[in-house]
């Protein structure tokens, strides 16, 4: 999971570290910076159970 503006690690870097994991997802958060979960608990959570859910 990566926040929409974190500055590091940038979205970018991990999609490309998800892809080196075969049950890897990569989830961005829009407008969240590094602490994605205190930026938008709620999308936080929901991304993140729907994960442990699947």
């Amino acid at each position: 999971m990566a926040g929409e503006y974190d500055p590091d690690p940038r979205p970018g870097a991990v999609r490309a570290t998800a892809a080196l994991f075969r049950d890897a997802r990569t989830a961005v958060q829009p407008a969240a910076g590094h602490y994605p979960w205190l930026d938008d608990p709620a999308a936080f959570s929901r991304t993140v159970a729907a994960f442990l859910g699947r």
